[in-house]
């Protein structure tokens, strides 16, 4: 019987536009996003690919005094475009992607220039995810919203209901039909963007959006089929799922902020800066000057090759002590970057549980996961290029300290960065909350709509 009804309910929709609209405008609006993406996305791979190899050929013909000074010089390196970065920028556009290496300072992330327009600041970029979680939703909710009430309307609900139709029936078939009408907006949706990645290792992390987004707009077509059976009129139903809209996608996500800032504020770079000099200086625990750890690490030095002057040592002292600043300098920066971390982890905790009242929030959260533009894969990034940078200066270091290759035949063969990012499992363990708030979620609206079936109005 519902297939009937589903029928019956696409001619209906079909006759006065309304699908033809809302698929019209989810397709303009995705190819647009999609576009714009594809097109940034070849673009910034082709500007990180040229300023590695020009990076790397300033570094192998470099001309300095000595290996220290060579680190003093340093280089670029840069953060790879994942596949999906673009069908999700999540916080690239905020927290950068090329950090510069040198010796004694430990740099952070180059953060980009923001855009000053308007809408940019409230919702980001046009990017497809962005689409799917802003205005998707609304698209639905203009679909779904006049199914039931345009029935009572028009009488044919009694008419249905005379011929043997139950509410149970009626609702399913309509639910059905706009299942179906989302399944193949959102895959048209996804095809513009994703054709061009599913031969760069990512399919996986395609197919788990797909999930992911089909049971996010399925809440939205259930909510909406739901307020059309529960509300007075058609204007009632619409100004309610509106509110909805606003209160999960605005307020909500506002509010999750400006709290987790105002529980958690974060300090001012340069004052994390000053207490950092300091305590390299001081030390630590301010107890540990620096002319007193250098007399620790000469005498230290003295014993091991057993002289009484730096000059009779077969190392050179200088280098020996550089290096070990720079590892002194390390912890201090250790400690502090745990600091500005754990608060950072803090306030995104404040979203984090959240999500379990917005499935917005819980969407947002996943997606930028799979995309690898989240917060997670920033900070995996950073330590491995941490990594990387005390490697870079420790080998230069080194070679200064106890000889061995010199000049460009060491450059030549200092590694090139290379990144690896978090498997699938482990950007997975994080998001089980995300997830969860999506099939609870997916559950409620199933449970509103089969209730609506013993009670909603015929009349």
């Amino acid at each position: 019987m519902f297939s009937i009804i589903a029928i019956k309910e696409w001619h209906m929709v079909w006759r006065n536009y309304t699908v033809a609209i809302t698929l019209l405008s989810a397709l303009v609006l995705s190819g647009i996003a999609a576009a714009g993406s594809r097109l940034l996305y070849r673009q910034e791979q082709q500007q990180r690919e040229a300023a590695n190899r020009q990076f790397r050929q300033q570094w192998e013909l470099l001309r300095a005094d000595d290996p220290h000074s060579a680190a003093h010089f340093g280089t670029y390196i840069f953060k790879p475009l994942t596949p999906l970065s673009r069908f999700d920028s999540g916080l690239e556009p905020f927290t950068g992607n090329a950090m510069r290496i040198e010796a004694h300072v430990q740099h952070t992330m180059a953060t980009p220039p923001l855009t000053p327009a308007d809408v940019y600041l409230r919702f980001g970029a046009l990017t497809p995810a962005t689409v799917l979680q802003l205005f998707f939703p609304l698209l639905l909710f203009f679909l779904c919203f006049n199914s039931y009430t345009q029935e009572k309307t028009s009488g044919t609900l009694r008419l249905q209901l005379i011929q043997g139709a139950t509410l149970r029936s009626i609702l399913r078939g309509k639910a059905l039909l706009y299942l179906v009408i989302m399944a193949a907006m959102l895959l048209l949706s996804m095809l513009l963007y994703f054709p061009m990645m599913t031969t760069s290792g990512a399919l996986p992390h395609i197919l788990l959006l797909v999930v992911s987004y089909g049971s996010y707009a399925g809440i939205f077509v259930m909510l909406g089929l739901w307020l059309s059976t529960v509300a007075r009129h058609a204007g009632q139903s619409l100004l309610l799922l509106c509110g909805i809209w606003l209160c999960w996608h605005i307020l909500l996500p506002r509010l999750a902020a400006a709290t987790g800032e105002a529980l958690y504020p974060l300090p001012s770079q340069p004052a994390i800066q000053e207490k950092i000099d300091q305590a390299i200086k001081t030390g630590i625990d301010g107890n540990d000057p620096r002319d007193a750890r250098t007399a620790r690490l000469e005498q230290a030095v003295l014993q091991q090759y057993k002289v009484s002057s730096p000059e009779q040592l077969p190392v050179n002292f200088d280098a020996i002590r550089l290096q070990a600043d720079e590892d002194y300098a390390q912890r201090v920066y250790e400690k502090y970057g745990a600091k500005i971390d754990s608060l950072v982890r803090l306030q995104n905790n404040v979203q984090h549980y959240l999500v379990l009242a917005d499935p917005y929030l819980a969407i947002r959260s996943i997606s930028m996961a799979l995309c690898g533009t989240d917060y997670a894969h920033q900070y995996h990034f950073n330590q491995a290029a941490v990594q990387y940078r005390n490697m870079f200066i420790r080998r230069l270091n080194n070679a200064m300290a106890y000889g061995g290759e010199q000049g460009r035949s060491l450059y030549r063969q200092m590694p090139a960065f290379h990144y690896e990012p978090p498997a699938t499992a482990q950007v997975l363990r994080g998001q089980w909350l995300p997830a969860l708030s999506l099939l609870l979620w997916l559950i409620i609206s199933i449970s509103l709509l089969n209730r609506s079936a013993k009670h909603a109005s015929i009349q």
